[in-house]
């Protein structure tokens, strides 16, 4: 009997040593993790990263400096009666952005919006995206029209595809051209 008391206290004692002792590792790594945390946020205040993460953030949702241009295209384009819809953004890792729309839903016209940092980075970017690095372009093929046009640090490119290419042109030219002589 004597035995059994002093087995199950040792038990008893060794389980809760082994539960203090997962606390204290759990509680360790969380706030391991926590400083990790904090460190990797300090990192990106003091590089600039943070300031950067916002920008594009604001950028994509139609804020900042590039939302008057995005509000100027959609409200030219509602004008003339067309719906960008499907909005979608991507940022190039060099602080630009681009912007992509199906005109009135149709996969068949798509309107693009290459915001680059400067005139140098347009250039470059578009000779590698379309090959071509004019200010006015219209590319043909099988498969449909791109049309593209430039000014500073902006590009706005058409694609028509199909047997509906003249369908938007004239009204989609008319905002692009609009939209860049609103550039400063």
């Amino acid at each position: 009997m004597w035995f059994g008391r002093k087995v199950r206290s040792l038990v008893g004692r060794t389980i809760k040593s082994v539960l203090g002792s997962c606390v204290v590792i759990t509680s360790a790594w969380a706030l391991v993790a926590c400083s990790a945390s904090s460190i990797e946020q300090e990192r990106k205040v003091y590089t600039r990263e943070a300031t950067d993460e916002g920008n594009i953030r604001a950028q994509s949702q139609g804020h900042g400096l590039n939302g008057a241009l995005a509000n100027e295209m959609s409200k030219s384009f509602e004008a003339k009666g067309i719906q960008l819809m499907n909005n979608m953004s991507a940022d190039d890792g060099h602080g630009g952005i681009s912007y992509m729309y199906l005109l009135n839903g149709s996969g068949r016209h798509i309107v693009k919006v290459h915001i680059f940092s400067d005139k140098a980075a347009r250039v470059a970017g578009m000779k590698q995206m379309y090959s071509e690095h004019s200010d006015e372009a219209v590319l043909e093929n099988v498969l449909g029209r791109t049309t593209i046009r430039s000014k500073d640090y902006v590009s706005l490119v058409y694609t028509a595809s199909g047997g509906e290419k003249d369908e938007y042109e004239q009204d989609v030219m008319q905002v692009f051209q609009h939209v860049l002589e609103q550039l400063r």
